[in-house]
């Protein structure tokens, strides 16, 4: 809970007041600086301290539209609590339209980091002291991977709290979804602060349907924990609240035709998609082996054996499914872990 001043960062912020900062994250090898710019608003009341967080990955920029709006729908007199929007996370990965840091690094990896580490552990040190540290809960936006495409969910952990506030946002899939270690969710986590991750379309493009459900559903959790007064009604009434997930993949490459779409339910047996070669003489079709929904797909019309075509989240028990996977090909890269 906050009351009075707010310091971040070094900076002071009174009750009623916003203030825009860049402190210092690290610096690139020519030396420019790195900052990490946010809005910090104090309310003119007391109540909880939320941060929001986008583009930890460069490429993922729906989030950033998200945080423009919502700073534009929020005056501080009008809070209890303040509030930390970080609208880009990875400053130099979405300058280069990149989903790592220029050393190839992955920031969502690299949590809580170290102030004398790599750039991704510098930034990941400054995120966690600054921002997550204190807070009573977070909402980190993403998008799917590259040549992929998310249907609007939100991810948890096995946290009741970060489930009540999840099933509120109100996007039509709620995921219970492993920690991966180094995640800014984990180590928030590990701090006592619950966080959801949001995940809605595609990469290097704004999605107005993932981006509206997203700024609805941050407003709701505002909402609900009492910062503000009035939310927008829920995208989806009644999210769906899944256990597991995985990825169904290619058994044969050539040209992929789909048979379901993102968000779709599907049934044991449905015809999923058929894969043809280019001559058209062979072709191969996949049938779901249980019921699900289909909350993420690829977007390319050509596919690879093994390759990820489709993100089914199952009802029921199942054994709680690792995060997205991202590029195949950077499986052998040591500076490259996979997941969302």
């Amino acid at each position: 809970m906050t009351g009075g001043p707010v310091t971040i960062a070094g900076v002071t912020v009174e009750p009623g007041e916003r203030r825009d900062i860049a402190p210092l994250a690290s610096e690139s090898y020519t030396g420019d600086r790195t900052t990490l710019p946010m809005a910090v608003l104090n309310g003119a009341e007391d109540g909880p301290r939320v941060f929001i967080t986008a583009a930890v990955h460069g490429d993922e920029l729906n989030g950033i539209e998200t945080c423009r709006r919502l700073l534009d729908s929020v005056d501080p007199l009008g809070v209890a609590g303040s509030l930390v929007v970080v609208p880009i996370v990875n400053v130099l990965g979405v300058q280069f339209g990149s989903r790592y840091l220029p050393d190839r690094r992955d920031l969502n990896r690299s949590f809580p980091g170290s102030h004398g580490g790599s750039m991704a552990a510098r930034i990941a040190r400054l995120l966690t002291d600054e921002v997550i540290a204190d807070s009573d809960a977070g909402i980190d936006l993403h998008t799917a991977a590259n040549h992929r495409i998310n249907v609007p969910q939100v991810r948890i952990a096995e946290d009741e709290r970060a489930l009540a506030l999840a099933t509120t946002f109100g996007a039509p899939f709620v995921l219970r979804a492993k920690l991966r270690p180094g995640s800014l969710r984990a180590v928030a986590l590990e701090q006592g602060v619950p966080v959801l991750t949001y995940e809605g379309g595609q990469p290097l493009r704004f999605d107005a349907d993932a981006i509206d459900v997203a700024l609805r559903g941050i407003q709701r959790v505002l909402a609900r924990l009492e910062m503000t007064t009035s939310a927008p009604p829920p995208a989806s009434s009644e999210p769906m609240v899944l256990d597991a997930s995985r990825w169904l993949r290619a058994e044969r490459g050539g040209v992929l035709e789909l048979h379901v779409t993102p968000g779709e339910r599907v049934e044991a047996g449905q015809p999923l998609w058929t894969t043809s070669s280019p001559l058209g003489a062979e072709r191969a079709s996949v049938d779901a082996e249980e019921a699900g929904y289909v909350i993420g797909s690829t977007t390319l019309p050509l596919v690879q054996p093994g390759q990820a075509v489709l993100h089914v989240a199952l009802p029921g028990e199942h054994v709680l499914s690792e995060d997205d996977p991202t590029e195949e090909e950077d499986e052998d890269d040591p500076d490259v872990t996979e997941g969302t």
